[in-house]
């Protein structure tokens, strides 16, 4: 839905070299694209970038999902729900990478925009802190375990959002 945003990658001890900053773009390409698809609503993109049996934190489920079997099940109980506010664009900014061999970890914001409610009130935008954990295999970075916590929640009327912290 929208580019990916500028990133900076976080130093370990000995810093990062050229092929680690590489790598560091790589990983970050690999997170913001998964966003970029899920907007775009192609669950296909989406699940290329998750690893089968990757484990989620996710904002909408109390429990641990535990590979594709749960986030589908999810999926279901979403479209099963019916509609809810209409997400207008997703945003992952401010990440924090560090990449070490075969794993990564990235720290990062996701802000989530609504398009307005059908009488024309403004939402809330959604802002959710997030971790990922990648593992490269054959060459491929893909996400193993997802943590997101909504730190403001949004898809709610604008004027109910008083004094929240929006980025």
């Amino acid at each position: 839905m929208s580019a990916p945003a500028p990133h900076r990658s976080s130093a370990s001890a000995s810093g990062l070299s050229g092929s680690g900053q590489k790598e560091a773009d790589t990983v970050w390409s690999v997170v913001a694209g998964l966003y970029t698809a899920h907007g775009d609503g192609d669950v296909g993109q989406v699940d290329e970038r998750l690893d089968p049996e990757a484990t989620m934190w996710h904002s909408e489920a109390e429990a641990l999902l535990l590979g594709r079997s749960d986030l589908d099940r999810l999926r279901a109980g979403r479209a099963a729900a019916g509609p809810g506010p209409q997400v207008a664009a997703y945003h992952a900014y401010d990440p924090v990478i560090d990449v070490s061999g075969h794993m990564a970890l990235v720290r990062y914001w996701l802000r989530v925009d609504y398009a307005p409610a059908a009488d024309g009130v403004a939402l809330r935008p959604e802002r959710v802190r997030n971790t990922a954990v990648l593992r490269r295999s054959a060459g491929v970075w893909r996400i193993v375990h997802l943590h997101e916590e909504v730190w403001v929640a949004g898809g709610v009327p604008e004027a109910s959002t008083g004094s929240a912290r929006l980025g």
